[in-house]
C-alpha cells in the first residue's frame, strides 16, 4: 500500500507563476509579514512574493503554551510588524491566541493593512475581525494572494 502525503504550499507554488521583471508603476520592495504556522506554507508564500520584488520576512505566530505569548500581545512590540507594509496573516482565527494577535495588530498598529486568510466558515463566525481588515479566501491561489497584496499596496498609496 502507498501512503499518500497531504499535499503542501510547496506543491502548489511550483504551478504559480513566476516574474523576474515587474510593469512600471507596481509597487516594488515593499515589505510583507507572513504570519504562517506551517513552515511549507510559509515558504511558499515567500517564494511567490520574493519571486515578484517583494521584501518577505515570516513568522511562524503564537506557539505551544511552554513558548509563550507573542511579543506584540505580550510587550506591545513586535520589530517585524513594525517593519511591514503589509501583513499576510494565515494563524487561524478559530484559536484564541491567533485573534489576539490581529487584535494587538489593530490596535497597536492601525495604519498597517492586514490581510486575513480564513475558510468560509470562518468569515461568518469571527467577521467581526474583518471589519477593516482585507480578507483572503482559503485555500489560496498564487494569483489570489499576489492580487490581494497590490490590490492593498495600491489602497494605501
Amino acid at each position: 500500500m502507498r501512503l499518500r502525503r497531504k499535499p503542501l504550499g510547496r506543491d502548489f507554488a511550483r504551478r504559480w507563476p513566476r516574474r523576474v521583471e515587474s510593469p512600471e508603476g507596481e509597487p516594488r520592495g515593499a515589505r510583507v509579514l507572513i504570519e504562517e504556522p506551517d513552515g511549507a506554507e510559509a515558504f511558499a508564500y515567500w517564494s511567490l512574493l520574493t519571486d515578484n520584488g517583494y521584501e518577505v520576512e515570516w513568522c511562524p505566530g503564537p506557539g505551544r503554551p511552554s513558548e509563550g505569548q507573542c511579543p506584540l500581545v505580550s510587550s506591545r512590540h513586535c520589530e517585524l510588524v513594525e517593519r511591514a507594509d503589509v501583513v499576510v496573516s494565515s494563524l487561524g482565527i478559530d484559536h484564541e491566541p491567533c485573534r489576539d494577535v490581529l487584535g494587538a495588530i489593530r490596535r497597536l498598529h492601525p495604519e498597517t493593512p492586514v490581510i486575513v486568510q480564513a475558510t468560509q466558515r470562518e468569515f461568518t463566525r469571527w467577521g467581526d475581525l474583518f471589519e477593516g481588515n482585507w480578507a483572503l479566501r482559503a485555500p489560496v491561489t498564487g494569483r489570489a494572494l499576489l492580487g490581494s497584496v497590490q490590490d492593498v499596496l495600491a489602497d494605501r498609496q
